[in-house]
């Protein structure tokens, strides 16, 4: 494979070919239908019987077989070629995007995919500019290598897939539904179940930043077609754009609503009600949003009770991006429509957006997100447990880093992590992992916990990131900042560890209102609403970084 044949290449052929060949196979099926009602089953049903019948029932019975092995063969050959096609498209893509980057840097690219530049002719040269010069021509020389990779191994994969159902044609095994069903095998559970256009995707559990260079190295032909042909793999993947995940996940949220907004409760099969129980809520934000801020749906999903990520302004553009976790009994209704009373997630993280827009400085802009990718504990045993959090940290920690991977800003954002109650816990927990050696993921310049009953470690500087930006909101009444440990009468310990509001811990504290003293209740859920005194407003003092954060004197 050269440049020249793949830049020639006509996947659209082959989509032809592959249309072609998948009207013959449901031609068959149909004809092997027609065969068999009309003249199969009748023959059976007719109460034939005597040596004739002996003879002739199983040969009309071989026919009906032949003929769906026939359509299930022509459907199979229909298949491979349009999984070479679609290769095809995306390694096409790939090429266009490097041989465009070649001209626009003035180097040469030879037949073969060979990238060489010019000597430099000026007097002066800015310092690095030869290894830079070097690094681009080698990642280029990298990415025309790999489109042609791909494009020859798709080539090889289809002619090696058309020779064998050639052969099954010329010895007739095609026509035995033994060696059609094993094809058919193959085909969902064998290699061909991996088709080429997911061979070249990043890995589940890739970082971020091998999702984000994937995506930008497939070019606006290849992101068109996994747009048009696979949606479902990009609106939870972690490193593609905002704009581009909101875009399909409101497309898959408007294919499972639109036929169940307009019926009554009555009119509903068992299906709708849960998909409306699920999304029903997140639909009604969504149709609500005036588009001021603009609304961004970074994830949607089934798993566990429910996952959505809600940004409020695009984190891509954004200089200064809060990412908040909620925690306990915290479901998909905490993301729909509801009262600013502290209890409605989404309103918190409106509230956010607000605050910190506010507190911008000049040339500064705002995104503020609220994660919901873990299943929170609710008022039960699970509370008790870490397991939630732990199990969810990866998944924050890595989309932290997706949010800095796609960033489209000539500098890097100011991303705050920001945790409360039980979420403070699973924020404490992604930090960690974030900051070990070795870590792909990267951490977040801040971190604010509110309301919390410990983060799992005993002093901030074991979260790993630099002193002085760890942040705790603690109200003297709020009791989940009281919850004891289960191991330790230390009074400094909770549930989950060290107090963060303590001496000991060493965040900054800064000033909240201890309200309604005579609702404990209130105290613990209005960190984040317009109604809760300082705690807002300086939590988006630090979210933007813009100082004046107020403090007041830590515990013990």
């Amino acid at each position: 494979m050269d440049i020249a044949r793949l830049r020639n290449a006509k996947p659209a052929d082959l989509y032809t070919a592959a249309g072609a060949y998948d009207a013959l196979g449901k031609a068959m099926a149909q004809h092997a239908t027609d065969w068999k009602s009309g003249t199969a089953d009748r023959a059976h049903g007719s109460r034939w019987s005597g040596p004739a019948a002996d003879a002739a029932l199983p040969v009309l019975d071989d026919f009906t077989g032949r003929m769906r092995a026939a359509a299930t063969e022509l459907g199979l050959i229909g298949k491979e070629i349009r999984d070479c096609a679609d290769a095809m498209t995306l390694a096409q893509g790939r090429l266009t995007t490097a041989l465009s980057d070649a001209q626009a840097k003035g180097f040469t690219v030879s037949d073969t995919g060979a990238v060489s530049r010019p000597a430099s002719t000026g007097p002066y040269q800015a310092p690095g500019w030869e290894a830079r010069q070097t690094t681009a021509a080698d990642g280029i020389g990298k990415q025309i290598a790999k489109a042609l990779a791909d494009a020859a191994e798709a080539d090889d994969a289809l002619t090696a897939g058309l020779n064998r159902f050639a052969g099954h044609a010329k010895d007739k095994s095609g026509l035995d539904e033994k060696t059609a069903g094993a094809d058919a095998y193959m085909e969902q559970f064998g290699d061909a179940s991996n088709p080429e256009w997911r061979r070249n995707m990043p890995l589940k559990g890739a970082p971020a930043t091998e999702v984000n260079f994937w995506w930008k190295g497939l070019g606006p032909q290849g992101r068109q077609w996994f747009l048009g042909h696979h949606p479902e793999v990009l609106g939870n993947l972690d490193g593609i754009p905002a704009e581009v995940r909101d875009r399909v996940n409101r497309d898959r949220l408007d294919n499972l609503m639109r036929n169940i907004r307009g019926k009554k409760p009555g009119e509903l099969n068992s299906g709708e009600k849960n998909l409306l129980a699920l999304y029903g809520p997140i639909d009604k934000r969504l149709s609500q949003n005036k588009g001021e801020p603009p609304v961004y749906l970074l994830g949607l999903g089934s798993e566990g009770r429910g996952r959505a990520v809600l940004s409020y302004g695009n984190p891509d553009t954004a200089t200064d991006i809060s990412a908040y976790v909620p925690g306990i009994t915290t479901t998909m209704d905490s993301l729909g429509p509801g009262e600013n009373d502290g209890t409605n997630e989404a309103e918190n993280g409106l509230n956010l957006y607000r605050a910190a827009s506010g507190r911008a400085p000049a040339g500064h802009s705002v995104a503020s997100v609220v994660w919901l990718g873990y299943d929170p504990p609710g008022m039960d045993l699970g509370a008790a447990s870490t397991k939630a959090g732990k199990d969810g940290a990866p998944a924050y920690a890595n989309f932290l880093s997706g949010v800095r991977a796609s960033h489209e800003g000539s500098r890097c954002p100011h991303v705050t992590a920001v945790g409360h109650s039980y979420g403070s816990y699973l924020v404490g927990q992604a930090t960690r992992l974030a900051t070990r050696p070795g870590s792909h993921d990267v951490p977040p310049d801040d971190v604010v916990f509110i309301g919390s009953p410990g983060v799992g470690v005993d002093k901030a500087a074991d979260l790993g990131i630099p002193a002085g930006h760890v942040w705790v909101g603690a109200a003297d009444n709020d009791v989940v900042t009281h919850a004891p440990s289960k191991f330790s009468l230390d009074p400094d310990e909770r549930w989950y560890g060290r107090d963060p509001s303590s001496k000991r811990f060493g965040a900054n504290r800064f000033t909240v209102d201890d309200w309604s003293r005579g609702n404990p209740v209130d105290a613990h859920t209005k960190y984040l609403n317009g109604r809760g005194g300082p705690s807002l407003d300086n939590i988006a003092a630090v979210v933007t970084g813009s100082g004046g954060v107020k403090l007041q004197g830590r515990r013990g």
